[in-house]
């Protein structure tokens, strides 16, 4: 058994990180000269615009799933897959544009990777040799498997969840009312933790012997999940939260894993303050020794396929008090390994100021009017990048109104950019275009409120967006001379309309009763 001393040092080393140490090399140190383990710590730099959702470990290299921040539009942002070998991104991919679901789940079966969209008939393999991915069919919902046994689990939601232990032999099934737990093996012993409980089955056949009709094929397939409930019998629960409000999602304390170091079962424990090691002793969760503090460590939700399967260790994924800053932690045998990622990437816009926005706004202008028939998405971007407009064009397509594609031209992609001017009024602009010709053919730009909820905000705002109704109609008109139309009704529109055939709507809707303050632009081609 692992003496508290030993164990009280495992992760010592994890207090001293910050952000000094964000291009420090790789270290491997002992925990102290009596332990025999060892820690092993390293940095990597990467540069994505997303944020860290899924991770797994696959023939020594980390696979680790990014996710754009949705800031507009609502849907499903992008997705990148980031594989990193010996200290340093080796790969960044792109994830299968099909997929549109807020949940996945990423894991590694039979040396392969699958990603699997939740609720989705699809599944994803990714061919780690031509880094590409095929679509498969869907996968089954395997979470363990020794000799004896096969173990696969389903989450029904708001209606719990089963365990079904399948035997190898026999090929009968035992079912326990418990939703995706991981399982750790100690002999012939299994433990199965979530959050708030751990039990220990010692013989899997005590369980609930399954009819045909509820065995977990029969059960997946037909939808069925709620009609039958087990007995509570076979198993022992050595930890239960019995304060724990399964309506708080921000309820902790909580265990994030467990898992088998020299022959106990210990637990990565998180409480609000600070995540621990520790153990199971007289039915209670017994902390040992802070991990760090800052640091938060999580999983998305129905992403629990294969985590420990085979009995390897969870790779467990934090984030740390740093935005920009996460990383994973495994145990392999007796080592701590632990990744930082600073992420180097701008993962959301910085306060411009009036004064650049509006002098993005005149170049912005300016290359409208020159030559609109002959824009295309790649040179815009590349005039976005060069004003250090913030990039958040959404993963699926976005339509707009027919009265301002008189044309009928074909609109099938989209690029977006933001830029946050200050604390009260933030500016998008939307280009919609063509894949085949590139060209744009529809310019729309939109002045909101940067925090909509911010009080403070409201007592200024209907000045500031005024202010900037006329700053907009002042550029334009130096550009373009008297609008052609100037209407003054309930919702005030301005229109010009150029000799080449351009028309340009400034819009406002401001509303101080109802704190609803927006203005809008929009650049097409008059029917021609």
């Amino acid at each position: 058994m692992l003496r508290n001393s030993s164990l009280l040092l495992i992760i010592l080393n994890f207090t001293i990180f910050s952000c000094n140490h964000a291009t420090s090399p790789k270290e491997t140190s002992s925990i102290n000269k009596n332990s025999e383990f060892t820690l092993q710590q390293d940095t990597i730099q990467v540069n994505i615009r997303g944020e860290m959702t899924h991770a797994l470990k696959f023939q020594d290299k980390y696979y680790v799933l990014f996710k754009q921040r949705v800031l507009k539009y609502g849907g499903h942002g992008k997705r990148w897959l980031c594989i990193l070998s010996n200290g340093q991104v080796h790969k960044v991919i792109d994830c299968p544009k099909e997929i549109n679901a807020t949940y996945l789940d990423f894991y590694v079966k039979n040396d392969s990777i699958i990603l699997k969209p939740y609720m989705d008939n699809k599944s994803y393999h990714f061919d780690s040799k031509k880094y590409s991915w095929n679509e498969v069919n869907e996968t089954d919902d395997l979470i363990f498997e020794d000799e004896y046994f096969y173990v696969y689990s389903l989450d029904f939601g708001e209606w719990g969840g089963k365990t079904w232990f399948k035997d190898k032999k026999t090929q009968n099934e035992y079912v326990l009312e418990r939703t995706t737990p991981l399982i750790n093996k100690m002999g012939t012993t299994y433990y199965l933790s979530n959050a708030y409980e751990v039990l220990k089955i010692e013989n899997p056949i005590a369980l609930s012997k399954c009819d045909i009709d509820v065995r977990y094929e029969n059960i997946e397939n037909s939808k069925k999940k709620y009609t039958w409930y087990s007995e509570p019998v076979g198993f022992e629960i050595i930890y239960k939260d019995k304060d724990v409000n399964h309506f708080d999602y921000s309820y902790k304390p909580y265990i994030v894993s467990s898992f088998v170091v020299n022959n106990e079962l210990l637990h990565i424990y998180e409480s609000d303050s600070s995540a621990y090691v520790a153990r199971i002793k007289n039915n209670k969760i017994e902390p040992i020794e802070k991990i760090i503090p800052n640091v938060s460590f999580y999983n998305m939700h129905f992403s629990y396929r294969c985590r420990n399967l085979n009995s390897k260790n969870e790779l467990l994924k934090f984030e740390t008090d740093k935005y920009n800053i996460f990383g994973l932690m495994e145990i392999v045998d007796t080592k701590i390994l632990t990744t930082y990622f600073v992420n180097e990437a701008e993962l959301k816009p910085k306060a411009m100021g009036a004064e650049k926005a509006n002098e993005i706004f005149k170049n912005r202008l300016k290359i409208f009017l020159s030559d609109f028939e002959n824009l295309t998405l790649s040179s815009i971007d590349d005039k976005e990048q060069t004003w250090k407009t913030f990039d958040i064009t959404p993963a699926h397509l976005i339509g707009i109104d027919d009265k301002w594609n008189p044309n009928n031209f074909t609109i099938d992609q989209n690029r977006s950019y933001l830029i946050r001017e200050d604390s009260i009024i933030s500016n998008e602009i939307m280009y919609y275009g063509s894949k085949e010709s590139d060209l744009i053919r529809v310019v729309s730009l939109n002045w909101e409120e940067t925090n909509s909820s911010a009080l403070e905000v409201d007592k200024i705002a209907a000045e500031t967006f005024e202010s900037k109704y006329e700053i907009l109609e002042a550029i334009i008109s130096q550009e373009l001379g008297l609008p052609t139309i100037k209407n003054k009704k309930k919702y005030p529109t301005i229109t010009w309309k150029t000799s080449n055939g351009l028309i340009v709507e400034l819009s406002k809707a401001v509303n101080k009763k109802t704190n609803y303050y927006y203005l809008g632009l929009v650049i097409y081609r008059d029917k021609l």
